[in-house]
């Protein structure tokens, strides 16, 4: 599997102590530079960010993350399914 976009590597380490909902998966609210704020984003092995309600792709550049962490709704997500996936399963 190749995925399109890799957390920065500073990123990872904090992202691998996230809870996960699903085998692999963690929900996330990813802060940028410009004080934005983007919720309910896919990280999948602590490592790659591979969807987020409402996008067809992702909105912003990596180097653009300043922060990523978990919410309340982030570490027990009431819509658990229905992803749409920006990379595909080889």
């Amino acid at each position: 599997m190749e995925y399109k976009y890799s957390l920065p590597t500073e990123l990872i380490s904090k992202a691998s102590q996230f809870e996960e909902f699903a085998n692999g998966g963690a929900q996330a609210t990813i802060a940028l530079n410009d004080g934005r704020i983007f919720n309910e984003a896919l990280i999948s092995n602590s490592s790659f960010i591979i969807a987020m309600r409402g996008y067809q792709a992702l909105p912003f550049s990596l180097n653009e993350i300043s922060d990523i962490y978990q919410t309340d709704n982030d570490k027990n997500p009431k819509n658990r399914g229905n992803w749409e996936f920006w990379d595909e399963w080889k």
